[in-house]
Parts: structure tokens; sequence; C-alpha cells
């Protein structure tokens, strides 16, 4: 090669070497809900991922829906490449993630750790997606509590019998736990919840910690209200895409990336939330209405495993965590949710 050739291949070199990656970065937009919009600590919380997207060659341009069902519809209609959303509506995209959100599913964040954990390993990549769809990422949003407008409806199961309980429509899980506990479900979207409780049209509704300010629930709450420190289930943001707009392995890559570097910095914002809520709404349940709750939410999920709401392989694995923590568990050695664990 002639010295003017190669230095002219030198240039051509160093030129694409040091070219931007910016200048090279494809845009995608990431439709983020978040009920206070932009302000909030889901929305915040994504701030990290936009800035590792451009690493892997992406610039997500990141859209705030204050309605969840808007955020959903939008993707879905294939206006937004990506999207976050909760794993209870996840569900209807993907049925192995979202099914992390299942009733009683889990009880400390412990358990959730390890679940996401395994749901963000190669090993559970092909479970990942579905009908075109990928789950790339998930964090944690917190532990589900029942809310009531009166304090001493919590104080037994049966005092719910009648009850008018604020469920999402789309959440079967909740209006299957309703209907076992006797209680009347009253269908309601994210933009009516916090108002149906607040003013009264409902006793009882079920939320996480960030939801008491977000939703405005201390107004339903008022004096005499209460919170059942019981967890209803653990709440989770799911990170979604449309498969064929991302390249093969992308989705394994975020997985583990959101897992190792956004579960500690996301659940410290959901901690912060749990430890702002007054101690005077608290409710304990002692240790006997918790078998009693637990039975109930046992009921509960067998009856969805027979109609194949969840996905049978998670709501097994969900069962062999809760197990694994706490062998003493009656459930652990009954036949249910795809057989004993111990």
């Amino acid at each position: 090669m002639h010295l003017e050739d190669r230095m002219q291949f030198k240039r051509k070199f160093l030129g694409a070497a040091l070219q931007p990656a910016a200048a090279q970065a494809e845009s995608r937009t990431f439709c983020v809900y978040d009920p206070i919009g932009a302000n909030g600590f889901i929305y915040q919380a994504f701030q990290d991922y936009l800035v590792q997207a451009r690493a892997w060659g992406y610039k997500l341009e990141p859209r705030a829906y204050t309605d969840e069902a808007v955020a959903a519809s939008d993707f879905k209609a294939g206006k937004c490449d990506m999207v976050s959303m909760t794993g209870v509506r996840a569900i209807h995209y993907v049925k192995f993630a979202g099914s992390l959100d299942m009733a009683g599913g889990l009880q400390t964040y412990d358990q959730e750790r390890t679940a996401i954990q395994v749901m963000s390993s190669p090993k559970a990549a092909e479970y990942m997606k579905s009908d075109g769809y990928e789950v790339v990422g998930i964090v944690p949003l917190g532990k589900a509590f029942l809310f009531s407008r009166d304090k001493q409806l919590l104080d037994s199961i049966d005092n719910i019998a009648g009850k008018k309980v604020a469920v999402l429509s789309y959440d079967k899980q909740a209006s299957t736990l309703a209907n076992v506990a006797g209680a009347s479900p009253v269908g309601a979207s994210i933009a009516s919840f916090g108002p149906m409780f607040n003013n009264g049209s409902v006793d009882l509704a079920y939320a996480p910690a960030f939801a008491y300010n977000a939703l405005e629930l201390y107004k339903g709450l008022g004096e005499n209200g209460g919170i059942a420190d019981f967890v209803l289930g653990m709440l989770s943001g799911q990170i979604l895409i449309h498969a064929d707009r991302f390249p093969d392995g992308f989705g394994q890559k975020s997985r583990s990336w959101v897992f190792n570097n956004m579960f500690d910095s996301t659940l410290r914002r959901v901690t912060g939330a749990e430890d702002q809520l007054p101690d005077k709404y608290w409710v304990h349940i002692n240790d006997q209405r918790d078998k009693k709750y637990r039975e109930l939410f046992r009921n509960v999920r067998e009856k969805l495993w027979a109609q194949n709401w969840y996905s049978h392989r998670a709501q097994h694995l969900l069962k062999k965590i809760r197990c694994d923590s706490q062998p003493g568990l009656a459930e652990c050695s009954l036949e249910s949710e795809g057989g004993a664990v111990n």
C-alpha cells in the first residue's frame, strides 16, 4: 500500500472510530406511566435507563402518561416503541412477567428481588416474550395494601362482606378476590379510583404507598380510616417493547442491566413512600387473621389457576419462593398451584 493510500485509510479508520455515538443513535419513543406525570418517582426512576440506552445506540424520547390505559393503548397501536406499565396490566401482553403482581404472590422485598432476578436471567428469556411483545426490564413499585374509610372493617375478613371495594376494571384478580371475600367489587379506572374512595362511593380500595399522595387517599382515610399491614401483592413496573423494533439480544441485555442497576435505587424510593404513611392509620393483622388472609388468597389464586389467568409456570415459581423463605406455611405441602414444594 502506497504512503498516500495508507494515510487515507488511517483517516477513514480514525474518523469512523471517533465519530460521536449520538450521531449513530436511533430514536425510539418510550411512553412512561406515572400517576403524577414527569415529576413522579416512576418517571424519574427511568432517567438512568435513558442514559444507558444511549450507550446501546438508542436515543429514547420519553413521554409521560398520567393515565395507564392511554399509555397501554398508544403502545398497542404502535405509537410507542417502548412502554412502562404495571405488571397488573402487563399480564395482558406477557403473561409470565405480568403474573409477578399476582394476589398474595409475594410478601417481602427479598422475595420480590429473587423473583425479578429469576425473570431477568437468560434461563427465563423465552418466557419474557409473547405475540410480538417482550418485557425488557422489571422494577419494584411497592407493596399493595388495603385502604379502608373505616378502620374497624379491617379487624376481621368477615367485616368486609357486603362492603363496596374499588377494583380496576381490567384486574380480574381483584374482582375475584372481592367476590371470594363476599365484598361488592365496583369497577374503576386509574382516574376514578382515588375520587371514588375519597368521596365515599366505595368503602375500600387497594393501592401501593405512593398512591397515598398521588391519588390523595388521605382524604378518604380522614380521621377514622385505616390501612391493613397485610401485603395484598407486590406491584411492579415493567418495560415492554415491540420486539421487531429492536435487535435480537436487546431484551436480555436490558433485563440484566435494569435488575443490576435499578432494583435497589427504585426500592429506596418505594420504601421511602411507605415510611411516609402516618403510623395512626396502620392496622396490625395478627397471626390468626394472617392465616385467614393467606387462605383467602390461596383460594383466589386456585380459581385463577383453573381459569389460566396467570402463567402456571410463574405461579408455581412464586409459590416456591414463598416456601423457600417460609417453609412452615401450610400451603407448602399442598398440591395447589402446581404441586407441593416441601
